[in-house]
């Protein structure tokens, strides 16, 4: 032995690899927002006799950032669209449905632009 006595003989092991599948769930029900939000947010507020700056101060956010909204400059996020909704008790989201490709003749060949869905 070149580096000294023999003590105990160690079994080595090699790891297995396991591969690991990423499932991603498929929502139920996506939805959007509707297009005229802006307006319908300004409808609301308005019958229940609220300036941008009241409305603002009673959901806790910036007067710019309703403003903004109001105007269509600026998508809410889902926090902040829940708490529009509920405060003004309006619905600004709809279901988004996928609409199939039919084609009509045999000879009908898909192009880029029927099948790419842009987000």
């Amino acid at each position: 032995m070149k580096y000294g006595e023999k003590i105990e003989e160690v079994e080595r092991v090699t790891p297995k690899l396991v591969k690991k599948i990423e499932v991603k769930s498929i929502p139920e029900e996506e939805f959007v927002l509707v297009e005229n939000y802006g307006k319908l947010i300004v409808e609301a507020r308005q019958k229940m006799n609220l300036t941008r700056e009241e409305f603002a101060k009673k959901i806790k956010e910036k007067e710019s950032v309703i403003r903004r909204i109001e105007n269509e400059e600026m998508e809410p996020d889902e926090k902040l669209l829940n708490k529009i909704e509920k405060f003004l008790g309006i619905k600004l989201r709809k279901p988004y449905t996928r609409e199939r490709l039919k084609l009509t003749s045999k000879e009908a060949k898909l192009t880029l632009g029927d099948v790419v869905e842009i987000k």
